[in-house]
Parts: C-alpha cells; structure tokens; sequence
C-alpha cells in the first residue's frame, strides 16, 4: 500500500475499507488509531464514500472501544444495522421482480451492488444499497412492463412522444429504464447495456450473457457476470464516474473483494485479452492500479504492466480530498451525444420528427419534466425550452468547432 501523502484519517478509511483485515492492516490501523484522530472528517467522509458500515465492522474488531469516541462509534453502528435491516427488504423485493420475470420467460443479470452485498461480501449489512440493478436483453423490454406495474413499480421516465419509445434503446444515453414503487419507496434500473450510448467502448454485451453464470442471490435462482466480465463492469463504472468527478471508495472496495473473493479462479491472461478487443485497457487499469496501490489488493504486475497505455494515474489522495469538498454531483455536457444517437435513427424524416418533439414534447412530457402546478401555465415552458435548445445547439457547434466531429456507434 502506497501511504505518501495521505493524511492519518484518509488511512483508516482505506484500512477499514475491506471486509478482512489482514495482520499487517490491523496493526497499522491501531497504530494509526492511537495519534490525535479527526473524526468529525472520518465520519463525514465515510458517509460520503458509502462505507460506515466497513468503518463499524472492523473498527468494532480492532479498537474494542479504546481509541474511537463512544460517540462517533454509536453513529457508525446505527448506519450498519440501519443498512441490514434496508438490504433485507431490498432482498425480498429482489425475489418478488425475479418471481415476475421468470414468469414472462425474461433472463436475468443482477447487476452491481444487489449481486456483491451477498454473493461477495457475505454480509449485507457490510454493503450498501441505493437501488436494485438489473440487466436484460433489449428484445424483452416489452415483456416486463405489465410484470412491473403488477408489483406497483411505476415507470420514471416519460417520453415525449410515441416515437422516442419506439427509438428508446437507441436513444437513451445510459442504456436503462427507471422505474419506482412509489409506496415502498424502492428504485429499480433494467439496463440492456453496461456502458452509455456514447461510449467510445466497444464492448460486446452478447459475450458477457454468454460468459454468465447461474447463482442464487435473494433466495432466487439468477445469473451474475463472470468474473473477468465483472471486472470489466466495475472498473467502467469507476471510470465513468471518475470523470465525473464523483469517485467513492466504496467502488475501489467492489473490485477488491471481487478479486479476493475469486482468487485463483481470474482467468487475468483472458482479462486482459477482451480488455484490448473491447478497448478498455485505461478503465481497466485505472481500477486495478488504484486498488493494488492503495487497498493492498493482489493484482499480478504483469497485469498492470499488460494493460498500461501509457498513462499516469492521478493520485487517490487528489481524487479524495476532491471529492470530500462537493458532494453535489457535477452536470456534464456530451458535445455529440445527442447528434450520435439521432445518428441512429433511420431515415431523414424520422430523425426531424424526433428532433421537433425533443424542443416541443407533448403536454404531459411537459406537465411531468416541469412539475408544472397549474396545468394552464405549461404552454410558457414551451417558451424556455426553445430558449434552452437554442443555446444548446450554439453549444454544440462551438464544441464542433473545438473537436473533431465523429458519429460513433457500439456493439
């Protein structure tokens, strides 16, 4: 573990961000625990990066109550029993969509956190959940709807018009559909894709349902990602959100238990053949250097030495402290998203028709996007939304103007 430049509290939280402590991190952590500790910032930051539950489970192993204020370990022992008692429900909604998937013959991936609190970490108080993520292939979209509505969960997402549903899979950027049980106040993400629609990732979808193997998440009977396609997952996800300036440390753990848990069983030498037929050598890197560097995980350097395109990896410490300072997530442009995407839209007609409704949806669109109160004020919003397009269009051709223009597409 490389430690320049980290402060004594940034320390314990990646000392305590694992779910086993080995020897050698136990005794730096007591060590560590016995200096003068700001915990208000140990706190604050656990919380931001999702890992108070960690910070409880090996603190209460390690400390025993000697150096952590009674205070400070109260809050984080309130948060991990607060998270079991969550993930149990989360568990049991799991079963009930699974239950109606199976019924309309839908295939199943369950995806990021709703696999790795179980099947990974082994406890589900130690992992927490703000969402159940679920993969399925674009053709069974149509199928889940009624399934869906049967158990009250609500679509989030209202299309402008007739035509945007038609286009959806091409025309969603994250590749998902949201929808809410409004009463029991869950989320629910169906995903057809692991990576936006503009992504510059050519990652093969097929081979991952290919490469899919069957668990038993929840007490039902699915499918989880392979480990090395895992990888691949979480390290985008990483990637992705990094970029967006929005790294949590609870992400680096994903990949480190992931790679304590498999062990012997990463196929790496295949691992990092898909990396470069997918084209994903710097996300792929970029997570493995980070948790090999600072979490102490068992990455074979050959591997990183494999994949390294040649890049330099911004310290954890940067990221961090960059991270601790907003926790307001950052609005981010795509200069040809939206001309990509409208890319894939067959025929000329097709593509204004979409582009006229996008600037002027229908009245409900409106209604829903605005939170429009009286119903007979929604046609001044069409105002400020020709107001907004024209300033994005002038966006995008000073991008254009910036950048190369390229139409991109995936597999």
């Amino acid at each position: 573990m490389d430690q320049s430049g980290i402060s004594s509290e940034d320390k314990v939280l990646l000392y305590c961000a694992r779910k086993t402590m080995e020897e050698n991190i136990k005794h730096k952590l007591i060590k560590t625990l016995n200096e003068r500790l700001n915990w208000e910032y140990i706190a604050e930051s656990s919380a931001i990066h999702h890992i108070t539950p960690l910070l409880y489970w090996n603190l209460s192993r390690t400390d025993q109550g000697k150096n952590v204020p009674e205070n400070v370990m109260a809050q984080f022992k309130k948060v991990y029993l607060e998270t079991v008692g969550w993930n149990m429900i989360f568990y049991h909604e799991l079963k009930e969509i699974l239950r109606a998937f199976r019924n309309v013959r839908v295939p199943v991936i369950c995806l990021k956190g709703i696999f790795l609190a179980e099947a990974i970490y082994k406890n589900t108080g130690l992992r927490s959940l703000n969402d159940i993520d679920l993969l399925i292939k674009d053709k069974d979209l149509h199928k889940i709807k009624k399934e869906l509505s049967n158990l009250m969960y609500l679509p989030l997402d209202v299309y402008p018009t007739r035509w945007h549903e038609q286009w959806w899979t091409r025309l969603c950027e994250d590749a998902q559909v949201r929808y809410a049980n409004l009463k029991r106040k869950f989320m629910l993400e169906v995903h057809w894709h692991i990576q936006p629609l503009s992504s510059p990732f050519k990652i093969d979808i097929n081979t991952f349902w290919e490469n899919a193997q069957p668990v038993t998440i929840g007490g039902a009977e699915t499918m989880a990602f392979a480990p090395e396609d895992l990888f691949q997952h979480l390290c985008l996800h990483v990637y992705y959100h990094h970029a967006k300036g929005a790294l949590r440390l609870k992400w680096c753990c994903d990949i480190a238990e992931v790679i304590r848990h498999y062990g012997e069983k990463i196929d790496w030498e295949y691992l990092v053949k898909s990396s470069k037929v997918y084209g994903t050598e710097e996300p792929m890197y970029r997570g493995l250097y980070l948790v090999k560097t600072y979490l102490g995980t068992p990455v074979p350097v050959h591997v990183l030495s494999d994949l390294n395109p040649g890049i330099s990896c911004i310290t954890f410490e940067d990221m961090f402290k960059k991270r601790l300072k907003s926790t307001k997530k950052k609005r981010s442009w795509r200069r040809t998203n939206y001309l990509n995407t409208l890319a894939e839209v067959d025929g000329t007609w097709n593509k204004m028709r979409i582009l006229l409704k996008d600037i002027f949806p229908c009245r409900k669109f409106m209604i829903h996007h605005y939170s429009v109160k009286n119903k007979a004020l929604v046609y001044g919003y069409y105002f400020l939304r020709l107001g907004i397009a024209l300033q994005w269009a002038l966006f995008i051709v000073w991008q254009m103007l910036l950048y190369p223009f390229e139409v991109g597409s995936r597999s």
